[in-house]
């Protein structure tokens, strides 16, 4: 009996709550407001919350849910709740200023103000844990855009996905105000990101050169040109090295890139050389060393440089060098000459042209000066040389000294 009277009360005082609730909310409506200011009222709060949707989208736009996820996850979940509060009397004023519980007094009015209130203060938490993280962690986060510019993810996407989640870590760390070890634990992840730079860009510009390398040693090439591919194994070797160093310098890495597969490219054909002469029977030895004579002869021609046959080949081949170095430098001297006979034209030129003007000039102020009487007049003009005289004998004079 005792128990089902205590239900009974608590059901009474439940009953007598919302009551006491709706009387008090009832009460807080100023019986004077009217309509206009409380459309004015939800108008307001309707731009409030447009203008919280907009700033969501903007910081979105900025990945800011990816630094401080719980910020921004907040603060969605607070504007949801202002929405659906507002939507209680958006299209009804009357309801603005009710309960929005039984065991409440709060009223929709009010809770939509808290929760825009809870929007805002986590969304300038989350933006200024941004702008904090980006400062502090800004050595990592380079390295993030540029292994994205690089697309390591898809040459290596085990590594780049662990990287991002340490990444992610450290950014949490600042987010949850541990500052510290975020900055304690940056040095090994930018280690790490910078080994995935040096591993992605060797895959990009050398893996071909690489595997072309471990071809030709699997082909047996060494046991043909063994000297040869050495050296184009060391270039290959520099070309990695100067990659761990300088990852971003593309274009000497394209540079040492080419020459790598220009050595490769030489060693095989070397070995390729040395393996048909091993094959070769005896008695061609003749036509192969006529073949290499024949050439340096074809050139000795065109560079008219005589005819050297009696000598070594590998004599021809340096007569041949010789020559062209003598042609050379027969070349730079006529250039050189051509060049200083054009300065010298231009200058006669600027001469010629110098000395007509001061010639006008001199004609010009003889004329204000002269007296205004025939006679004078005509002994000045009589004295004076005509204008094309004088720059016929200029000429002259340039065009000797030019000849000479």
């Amino acid at each position: 009996m005792k128990k089902e009277f205590r239900i009974a009360a608590l059901a009474a005082a439940i009953t007598l709550s919302g009551c006491a609730s709706d009387s008090d909310a009832t009460a807080n409506v100023d019986p004077q407001t009217n309509q206009a200011q409380l459309q004015e009222q939800i108008s307001s709060f309707k731009t409030k919350i447009n203008d919280a949707e907009s700033a969501l989208k903007a910081v979105e736009a900025k990945d800011l849910a990816w630094f401080a996820t719980r910020q921004i996850t907040d603060a969605k979940a607070a504007l949801k709740e202002a929405k659906e509060y507002f939507s209680e009397y958006e299209s009804d004023s009357s309801t603005m200023n009710n309960s929005i519980g039984l065991f409440t007094s709060t009223t929709y009015l009010q809770a939509t103000t808290e929760s825009l209130d809870t929007f805002t203060d986590n969304l300038n938490k989350a933006k200024s844990i941004y702008v904090e993280t980006a400062t502090v962690l800004e050595d990592a986060l380079n390295y993030r855009k540029q292994l994205e510019k690089i697309d390591a993810k898809k040459h290596y996407p085990k590594t780049a996905q662990q990287l991002e989640r340490q990444l992610k870590t450290l950014v949490d760390y600042m987010a949850n105000d541990n500052k510290d070890r975020a900055i304690k634990s940056q040095p090994e992840l930018v280690r790490k990101q910078h080994n995935l730079e040096v591993r992605t860009i060797t895959k990009i510009y050398l893996s071909d050169n690489q595997k072309e390398l471990q071809r030709q040693k699997t082909a047996g090439v060494a046991q043909h040109a063994p000297k040869t591919l050495r050296h184009a194994e060391a270039k290959l070797k520099a070309s990695e090295t100067f990659i761990a160093t300088e990852p971003r310098a593309i274009s000497s890495i394209t540079q040492k890139a080419e020459e790598t597969r220009f050595e490769l490219a030489h060693s095989q054909l070397i070995a390729t050389a040395v393996q048909n002469l091993k094959a070769m029977p005896d008695k061609d030895y003749e036509r192969h060393i006529l073949s290499y004579e024949h050439i340096l002869t074809d050139i000795s021609a065109a560079l008219d440089s005589g005819d050297v046959r009696d000598q070594p080949v590998l004599q021809q081949g340096k007569h041949v060098v010789a020559s062209i170095k003598a042609n050379q430098k027969s070349q730079n001297d006529l250039i050189a000459a051509l060049e200083s006979q054009l300065a010298e034209a231009v200058m006669a030129q600027k001469t010629t042209m110098l000395a007509s003007t001061k010639t006008e000039e001199v004609k010009t102020a003889a004329v204000i000066e002269t007296p205004a009487t025939e006679t004078v007049e005509a002994e000045i003009i009589s004295e004076t040389p005509a204008a094309e005289t004088v720059e016929a004998e200029i000429m002259e004079d340039v065009i000797d000294e030019t000849a000479a």
